[in-house]
Protein backbone atom coordinates (compact mmCIF):
# COMPACT_ATOMS: atom_id res chain seq x y z
CA UNK A 1 0.00 0.00 0.00
CA UNK A 2 2.92 2.33 0.65
CA UNK A 3 3.97 4.54 -2.22
CA UNK A 4 7.30 3.19 -3.49
CA UNK A 5 8.08 6.30 -5.53
CA UNK A 6 7.58 8.48 -2.48
CA UNK A 7 9.79 6.13 -0.44
CA UNK A 8 12.52 6.36 -3.07
CA UNK A 9 12.29 10.17 -3.12
CA UNK A 10 12.46 10.20 0.68
CA UNK A 11 15.62 8.07 0.68
CA UNK A 12 17.23 10.34 -1.93
CA UNK A 13 16.37 13.42 0.18
CA UNK A 14 17.58 11.68 3.33
CA UNK A 15 20.92 10.84 1.72
CA UNK A 16 21.23 14.43 0.49
CA UNK A 17 20.58 15.63 4.04
CA UNK A 18 23.14 13.20 5.45
CA UNK A 19 25.65 14.62 2.96
CA UNK A 20 25.11 18.16 4.25
CA UNK A 21 22.18 19.46 2.17
CA UNK A 22 20.06 21.49 4.61
CA UNK A 23 17.56 22.11 1.81
CA UNK A 24 16.78 18.38 1.88
CA UNK A 25 16.08 18.65 5.61
CA UNK A 26 13.66 21.53 4.93
CA UNK A 27 11.96 19.48 2.24
CA UNK A 28 11.50 16.52 4.62
CA UNK A 29 10.18 18.80 7.36
CA UNK A 30 7.69 20.53 5.05
CA UNK A 31 6.55 17.24 3.54
CA UNK A 32 5.73 15.57 6.86
CA UNK A 33 4.97 18.27 9.45
CA UNK A 34 1.22 18.42 8.67
CA UNK A 35 0.83 14.65 8.59
CA UNK A 36 2.64 14.34 11.92
CA UNK A 37 0.44 17.06 13.39
CA UNK A 38 -2.72 15.28 12.17
CA UNK A 39 -1.51 12.00 13.68
CA UNK A 40 -0.73 13.66 17.02
CA UNK A 41 -4.15 15.32 16.99
CA UNK A 42 -5.68 11.91 16.50
CA UNK A 43 -3.81 10.71 19.56
CA UNK A 44 -5.56 13.45 21.53
CA UNK A 45 -2.71 15.84 22.24
CA UNK A 46 -3.15 19.60 22.49
CA UNK A 47 -1.88 21.86 19.74
CA UNK A 48 1.01 23.37 21.75
CA UNK A 49 2.19 20.00 23.05
CA UNK A 50 2.17 18.68 19.48
CA UNK A 51 4.07 21.64 18.12
CA UNK A 52 6.73 21.18 20.82
CA UNK A 53 6.96 17.42 20.23
CA UNK A 54 7.28 17.83 16.46
CA UNK A 55 9.96 20.47 16.96
CA UNK A 56 11.77 18.13 19.37
CA UNK A 57 11.78 15.22 16.96
CA UNK A 58 13.04 17.32 14.08
CA UNK A 59 15.81 18.77 16.25
CA UNK A 60 16.78 15.23 17.25
CA UNK A 61 16.50 14.15 13.60
CA UNK A 62 18.81 16.98 12.55
CA UNK A 63 21.34 16.43 15.33
CA UNK A 64 21.62 12.63 15.10
CA UNK A 65 22.59 12.09 11.47
CA UNK A 66 24.63 8.99 12.28
CA UNK A 67 21.51 7.17 13.53
CA UNK A 68 19.67 7.85 10.26
CA UNK A 69 21.94 5.83 7.98
CA UNK A 70 19.87 2.64 8.26
CA UNK A 71 16.48 4.30 7.74
CA UNK A 72 14.62 2.83 4.77
CA UNK A 73 11.12 4.20 5.33
CA UNK A 74 11.34 7.81 6.43
CA UNK A 75 7.62 8.38 7.02
CA UNK A 76 7.39 5.42 9.38
CA UNK A 77 10.57 6.54 11.17
CA UNK A 78 9.15 10.04 11.77
CA UNK A 79 5.77 8.68 12.94
CA UNK A 80 7.57 6.35 15.35
CA UNK A 81 9.73 9.21 16.66
CA UNK A 82 6.63 11.34 17.25
CA UNK A 83 4.67 8.60 18.99
CA UNK A 84 7.62 7.83 21.27
CA UNK A 85 8.06 11.53 22.08
CA UNK A 86 4.35 11.94 22.82
CA UNK A 87 4.34 8.83 25.02
CA UNK A 88 7.30 10.25 26.96
CA UNK A 89 5.41 13.54 27.38
CA UNK A 90 2.28 11.69 28.46
CA UNK A 91 4.17 9.56 30.98
CA UNK A 92 5.93 12.62 32.38
CA UNK A 93 2.61 14.47 32.79
CA UNK A 94 1.02 11.42 34.41
CA UNK A 95 3.89 11.06 36.86
CA UNK A 96 3.77 14.75 37.62
CA UNK A 97 0.05 14.54 38.30
CA UNK A 98 0.42 11.26 40.26
CA UNK A 99 -2.04 9.38 38.06
CA UNK A 100 -1.79 5.83 36.77
CA UNK A 101 -0.16 5.69 33.37
CA UNK A 102 -0.80 3.57 30.34
CA UNK A 103 1.28 3.08 27.22
CA UNK A 104 -1.93 3.12 25.19
CA UNK A 105 -3.41 6.45 24.23
CA UNK A 106 -6.95 6.99 23.00
CA UNK A 107 -7.00 7.63 19.26
CA UNK A 108 -9.35 10.51 18.63
CA UNK A 109 -9.39 10.85 14.87
CA UNK A 110 -12.29 12.96 13.74
CA UNK A 111 -13.39 13.93 10.28
CA UNK A 112 -11.83 17.38 10.76
CA UNK A 113 -8.37 15.73 10.73
CA UNK A 114 -9.17 14.63 7.20
CA UNK A 115 -9.83 18.18 5.96
CA UNK A 116 -6.76 18.29 3.76
CA UNK A 117 -7.43 14.81 2.42
CA UNK A 118 -11.05 15.38 1.39
CA UNK A 119 -11.89 17.81 -1.38
CA UNK A 120 -14.97 18.87 -3.28
CA UNK A 121 -18.61 19.51 -2.56
CA UNK A 122 -19.25 16.04 -1.07
CA UNK A 123 -16.92 16.86 1.82
CA UNK A 124 -19.61 17.50 4.45
CA UNK A 125 -21.53 14.32 3.61
CA UNK A 126 -18.36 12.27 3.51
CA UNK A 127 -17.15 13.72 6.84
CA UNK A 128 -20.49 12.84 8.44
CA UNK A 129 -20.41 9.29 7.09
CA UNK A 130 -16.76 8.74 8.06
CA UNK A 131 -17.48 10.15 11.53
CA UNK A 132 -20.42 7.77 11.98
CA UNK A 133 -18.38 4.81 10.79
CA UNK A 134 -15.45 5.65 13.06
CA UNK A 135 -17.75 5.86 16.08
CA UNK A 136 -18.26 2.08 15.96
CA UNK A 137 -14.51 1.35 16.15
CA UNK A 138 -12.29 1.03 19.18
CA UNK A 139 -9.46 3.54 19.61
CA UNK A 140 -6.96 0.90 18.54
CA UNK A 141 -8.96 0.09 15.39
CA UNK A 142 -9.25 3.78 14.54
CA UNK A 143 -5.50 4.26 14.86
CA UNK A 144 -4.70 1.16 12.79
CA UNK A 145 -7.15 2.15 10.03
CA UNK A 146 -5.79 5.71 10.00
CA UNK A 147 -2.15 4.62 9.80
CA UNK A 148 -2.74 1.97 7.15
CA UNK A 149 -5.28 3.62 4.86
CA UNK A 150 -4.75 7.35 5.36
CA UNK A 151 -1.01 7.42 6.02
CA UNK A 152 -0.38 4.38 3.78
CA UNK A 153 1.95 2.62 6.21
CA UNK A 154 2.57 -1.09 5.68
CA UNK A 155 1.06 -3.61 8.10
CA UNK A 156 4.50 -4.24 9.61
CA UNK A 157 5.03 -0.53 10.24
CA UNK A 158 1.58 -0.16 11.82
CA UNK A 159 2.36 -3.23 13.92
CA UNK A 160 5.57 -1.65 15.20
CA UNK A 161 3.80 1.61 16.04
CA UNK A 162 1.05 -0.23 17.92
CA UNK A 163 3.38 -2.79 19.54
CA UNK A 164 1.59 -5.67 17.81
CA UNK A 165 2.48 -8.32 15.27
CA UNK A 166 1.69 -7.78 11.58
CA UNK A 167 -0.87 -10.64 11.53
CA UNK A 168 -2.57 -9.11 14.58
CA UNK A 169 -2.78 -5.75 12.79
CA UNK A 170 -4.25 -7.42 9.70
CA UNK A 171 -6.85 -9.07 11.91
CA UNK A 172 -7.55 -5.80 13.75
CA UNK A 173 -8.06 -3.90 10.49
CA UNK A 174 -10.11 -6.72 9.02
CA UNK A 175 -12.40 -6.69 12.05
CA UNK A 176 -12.66 -2.90 11.85
CA UNK A 177 -13.70 -3.06 8.20
CA UNK A 178 -16.19 -5.85 8.95
CA UNK A 179 -17.58 -3.85 11.86
CA UNK A 180 -18.01 -0.75 9.67
CA UNK A 181 -19.68 -2.81 6.91
CA UNK A 182 -22.09 -4.36 9.40
CA UNK A 183 -23.26 -0.96 10.55
CA UNK A 184 -26.32 0.14 8.65
CA UNK A 185 -25.39 3.79 8.44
Amino acid sequence: MANNRSDEEDIIRLHSFLNGDDGAFSFIYNKYVDELFAYGTGLGFEREVLKDAIQDIFVKFYMSKTQLKGVVHLKYYLFRMLKNRLLDTYKFDVRRNSLEMSSELPFLIEPSVLDELIAGEEKADLELRVGELLQVLTDRQKEAVYLHFIQELAYEEVANLLDMTAPAVRKLISRAIKRMRNENI
